[in-house]
């Protein structure tokens, strides 16, 4: 346990499986505290694609017998382990712990579970690295959301920014408010617009070149807008079990254009509901995979007239990869790294679940 008042530099690797299931991220990162105040390195850093049979693998696993998927997290969590033992020697990196996020596979906070695969203890295992996982199963146990969960870097990483968006699979955000830092999930993003890109064989649509040809669908627009998750109050999650019940179904007539193009129209105008809570000149990082769809951020800016920052090409695409490294680290120490604030939660705490390994 590290001493209270500073944190010499601890490293860490970041391991993220998104909702939109491009891959697996890998960030090899370093983090210091030095009165009060967290630095960060992000040294390296590299997304893993998926094999097609992990990929049809994870998809059947909600249809499937309980203990057909406990044998797939095991086995997910040798591969995650796998990747992290061939990532730390591939850079040389020398990890005093792993915080993996795992796949998440079931989100029910509301009936008191969330679940997300890719066992920490196989992983420890194969890498033969502390490893620190099960971040959000504390605080729904807390009566929390389990998420959103990145709040805790976005406050101490980057204080600069008023708000923190990451265009995931499903877009959320953290923002100040009242002198707190709260959280929530906005919509679904990529999930929708990758699953569009896929009905005409791309993996996703670059640049939203796709999206920008088609032409907005007012009716779809207006039954995406209605649905009831956006009238409920903050702290508020979504997962996939929400999203193909109430969303993806509404997709299912039209072309893939005309369909993503009303979809990033529904994207910007959720957007610009919960923009209308911050100052007129805050700052708005802007992260994750839907950062690179050009066309997505100019209707944003367009109807919020509000600056979105987009950092360099490594923290868009690994931010949540290192934050959960940083979580990581604040298990380690002994520190808060889940906010009341962000989730609903009973009181904030220290969450995840470690599994001792020899230090690479």
């Amino acid at each position: 346990m590290h001493t209270p008042e500073n944190i010499a530099r601890v490293n860490a690797v970041g391991l993220m499986s998104g909702t939109s299931m491009d891959g697996v991220d890998l960030a090899a990162c370093s983090f210091e505290l030095r009165d009060n105040t967290w630095s960060y390195t992000l040294h390296h850093a590299t997304t893993v694609p998926y094999p097609a049979a992990w990929l049809e693998k994870i998809r059947s696993l909600p249809g499937l017998h309980a203990a057909e998927v406990f044998e797939a997290d095991a086995a997910l969590g040798r591969y995650f382990g796998g990747l992290v033992l061939d990532f730390v020697k591939t850079h040389g990196f020398r990890a005093d712990l792993v915080a993996s996020h795992g796949h998440t596979l079931f989100h029910k906070p509301s009936r008191g579970y969330t679940t997300q695969i890719g066992s920490g203890a196989h992983l420890a295992a194969v890498c033969g690295v502390r490893t620190i996982c099960d971040f959000r199963s504390k605080d729904v146990a807390l009566g929390g959301q389990g998420a959103p969960l990145v709040p805790v870097g976005d406050h101490l990483l980057f204080p600069e920014y008023e708000a923190c968006l990451n265009l995931g699979g499903i877009a959320n955000i953290s923002l100040l408010s009242a002198g707190k830092r709260i959280a929530f999930d906005i919509c679904p993003v990529n999930m929708a617009l990758n699953m569009l890109a896929e009905r005409e064989n791309l993996r996703y649509d670059d640049q939203g070149k796709m999206a920008r040809q088609g032409k907005l669908l007012p009716g779809l627009l207006e039954q995406l807008n209605g649905l009831s998750f956006y009238q409920q109050q903050g702290p508020k999650s979504l997962g996939r079990e929400w999203y193909e019940q109430e969303f993806a179904p509404l997709l299912g007539q039209g072309s893939a254009a005309d369909l993503s193009r009303t979809v990033c129209e529904h994207i910007a105008e959720q957007h610009l509901r919960v923009f209308g809570q911050l100052k007129p000149q805050s700052k708005i990082l802007v992260t994750g995979g839907g950062a690179f769809h050009t066309f997505l951020l100019e209707r944003m800016a367009e109807k919020s007239q509000k600056v979105l920052t987009v950092p360099a090409e490594d923290l868009v695409k690994f931010k949540e990869a290192l934050v959960f490294a940083f979580l990581g680290v604040l298990n380690y120490s002994g520190r808060v790294n889940v906010f009341d604030s962000a989730t609903g939660s009973v009181k904030q705490h220290v969450g995840g679940a470690m599994y001792w390994g020899d230090v690479l």
